[in-house]
């Protein structure tokens, strides 16, 4: 895809997003946050989305810059921030960030830079750039595949089930890299990144019910050709396979399905 098109795609979800994606995000971030001294700091939210990491710093007292590629993102995350005056959000590459070294005391990452593939490493090096020397570097992404997180595995069971050739498996790029903590690790070291350290997470992640699963997320799945072929050739059958699918997903003590996760957070060299 190119950045045009990944920019567009992300304006056309705001809304799903925030309802359905956010709220895992914010529970990472909490977490995230919770690892790292950082009240009343200058922080740097990188891949932002609609501000499940922005909006808890700003909570906790912090003075946070967010960016994002896509603008829909941005204008909605800015609208969120509007009860925190010294926050802010804008457009902006991760990969050529527009500060000067040492200019934020922390730079953070939920679900975010460890989706650019090859260009992952140039994202963290850049965030570690802008951070103060001894200040800190966090990124959190899946621990499993297909995103480990719980909305896409029941699409993917049901695909499976399907057995149609014509369906395939579903595929979702760049979620087999960076799942294993060593992976994350060894990123924020290329990035230049000392003091590394990381742990396995858990968090509820709610999703729609059964009935609602793919009425709510259709906007995602969109994106998937084996999603459109599957409900293409089989809409009936195939809203069944996934309901039931949803049905039997792990669930934690709240109800909500688990989402796993490791947390990776360094410092910046003195």
């Amino acid at each position: 895809m190119t950045e045009h098109t990944v920019e567009h795609f992300w304006d056309e979800l705001v809304a799903p997003y925030e309802l359905w994606a956010d709220p895992t995000s914010a529970r990472f971030a909490r977490l995230l946050l919770d690892r790292a001294p950082i009240d009343g700091s200058n922080i740097l939210d990188v891949a932002a989305g609609t501000g499940a990491l922005a909006l808890a710093a700003a909570e906790r007292g912090c003075h946070v810059r967010a960016i994002d590629s896509s603008s829909g993102m941005v204008k909605r995350l800015t609208e969120r921030l509007g009860s925190h005056p010294e926050c802010s959000a804008e457009v902006m590459d991760a990969t050529k960030l527009l500060w000067d070294h040492g200019e934020f005391d922390a730079a953070f990452s939920v679900l975010g830079v460890t989706y650019f593939g090859p260009a992952t490493v140039t994202a963290l090096t850049e965030m570690v750039r802008v951070v103060r020397p001894d200040g800190v570097v966090g990124i959190v992404h899946w621990a499993r595949p297909l995103g480990g997180g719980p909305m896409f595995l029941p699409l993917a069971r049901a695909i499976e089930r399907l057995a149609d050739p014509e369906v395939g498996a579903l595929e979702i790029p760049v979620t087999t890299a960076y799942l294993e903590r060593a992976e994350l690790e060894d990123a924020l070291r290329e990035a230049g990144c000392v003091d590394v350290r990381s742990e396995a997470v858990a968090v509820d992640s709610p999703v729609p019910t059964p009935e609602t699963f793919l009425a709510e997320l259709d906007p995602f799945f969109r994106m998937f050709p084996q999603y459109r072929t599957a409900i293409g050739r089989h809409a009936d059958r195939f809203r069944a396979l996934v309901a039931q699918e949803v049905s039997n997903m792990e669930v934690g003590e709240g109800g909500d399905p688990i989402a796993h996760a490791n947390v990776a957070y360094g410092r910046s060299p003195r």
